[in-house]
């Protein structure tokens, strides 16, 4: 089996694409429960401004939320 240089390039290039996807789909794997908690976390904190705001806190900074006010 003989295969030319260029040959042999051709496929290390081909394993590095694959081996780069592949090491991105394992990272979104690896982080998609955090990124989930994070956005969880995103849209309680917009619930609770919106609660704030029913309540009357408008006036004051509602987008970072501080907890040892109440």
């Amino acid at each position: 089996m003989t295969t030319s240089i260029e040959e042999l390039a051709d496929m290390i290039k081909e394993k590095e694409k694959e081996l780069y996807e592949m090491k991105k789909d394992y990272r979104e794997r690896r982080t998609e429960g955090l990124r989930s908690a994070i956005e969880q976390r995103t849209e309680a904190e917009k619930l609770v401004r919106d609660e704030m705001k029913a309540l009357g806190y408008e006036g004051r900074d509602t987008k970072t939320i501080r907890w040892y006010n109440f």
